[in-house]
């Protein structure tokens, strides 16, 4: 019996994401979290964010205040595989215990979670 990892996919652009390396190493299976809601069936090994803008999919509000997002990010780790080893959780979780105090600061921060390669989880 197979087990899966499931990784979060966050911001738009799919297409750009290819798990046929990852499949190869251990069977992998992108979730992608939509803008109605994140789902709380799986549990993450990792996240990978699609797009440098990611956030905008998920708050059209984002340049009024961090709420939404910091909700979805808590989801996220709430939701992880425990101990898993995660260099996008392990810089969420940062994130979230010492947050900019600033929303420019904190756009900064959201917009340094994308690696364009991609290959960031």
């Amino acid at each position: 019996m197979k087990q899966f990892r499931f990784i979060a996919l966050l911001g738009d652009g799919r297409e750009k994401f290819s798990d046929k390396e990852l499949d190869a190493e251990w069977p992998t299976e992108p979730i992608v979290i939509d803008a109605f809601g994140f789902s709380d069936v799986y549990r993450y090994s990792g996240v990978v964010f699609l797009n440098e803008e990611w956030f905008e999919k998920y708050d059209k509000n984002w340049k009024t205040g961090t709420s939404v997002i910091d909700k979805l990010l808590v989801d996220l780790v709430k939701y992880a595989v425990k101990d898993v080893a995660s260099e996008n959780l392990i810089k969420i979780k940062e994130y979230l215990s010492s947050p900019p105090e600033t929303t420019e600061e904190t756009i900064r921060v959201w917009r340094s979670f994308y690696d364009p390669e991609l290959k960031r989880i």
